[in-house]
């Protein structure tokens, strides 16, 4: 279980790449190599997750922003111009940070209880973004480099067994 910091450490730096990148700071394409890479260790770990740990729970968290990752790698490497879909299911991810937000407060996890809902919102603006086509890039741009950032700290400190307050189990 111990790889969970490395996922979460790479998935903190993809989101800070990501930010370069909706400010066109780095080219498509070589965000998109990065973003399909995470999003296949990402989905390849929550598999490993759901089927050796027998830790279905976890899986699907992973799976949620691991499937996000990789299509938006594709889309990128691909040169989409509709990401319509991929914004519609941005915001069936945002909708399901709630309960996953709401199992962890009742964990006693208040850290990563935030940090469920962090995601939440970025993934809603997301969806705004892609789906409806909202100028929301300003704000998205904030949250997806505070997540970055939560998700980078997060995976160190969960590498360097600083996390205590996170349950693994279901």
């Amino acid at each position: 279980m111990a790889f969970i910091g490395v996922v979460m450490l790479l998935i903190g730096m993809l989101l800070l790449v990501n930010a370069l990148w909706l400010q066109g700071k780095v080219e498509t394409r070589d965000v998109g190599v990065f973003n399909l890479m995470i999003g296949l260790l990402t989905v390849g770990y929550s598999a490993y997750l759901g089927v050796q740990e027998g830790n279905a729970h976890l899986s699907a968290a992973f799976m949620l922003f691991g499937v996000t990752y990789a299509w938006v790698g594709v889309n990128a490497i691909r040169g989409a111009t509709d990401q319509k879909a991929l914004g519609f299911y941005c915001l069936l991810v945002a909708i399901l940070t709630l309960p996953f937000a709401y199992k962890t407060f009742l964990a006693g996890d208040l850290l990563f209880t935030i940090e469920w809902i962090a995601f939440g919102i970025t993934w809603f603006l997301f969806y705004k973004l892609l789906f409806t086509g909202s100028n929301v890039v300003k704000p998205l741009v904030m949250m997806v480099y505070l997540v970055g950032f939560g998700a980078a700290f997060t995976g160190w400190s969960m590498l360097y067994g600083y996390w205590p307050y996170i349950s693994l189990a279901a």
